[in-house]
């Protein structure tokens, strides 16, 4: 099954599936770690807690949703 990040899920289908929630765990994300999946609109890309892609070179970059999210700064 083709899994989407937040934007993409939501400009193919009208709404968040989702599909990428939970790949980054709030604690990986909160120490500046974040996950690596596979969006079917963007690539090979970086997801927050949200399913968010954070990605500044992912296939849609420059469009709303594709890393415009700020990472967490570490301690």
């Amino acid at each position: 099954m083709a899994d989407f990040c937040k934007a993409c899920s939501t400009e193919l289908f009208g709404e968040d599936r989702g599909d990428l929630k939970g790949v980054t765990s709030e604690e990986d994300w909160q120490q500046g770690r974040a996950g690596i999946t596979i969006c079917e609109g963007c690539g090979v890309i970086y997801v927050d807690p949200s399913g968010n892609c954070v990605s500044s070179d992912c296939l849609k970059k420059g469009k709303p949703g594709h890393g415009d999210t700020q990472w967490p700064t570490t301690p």
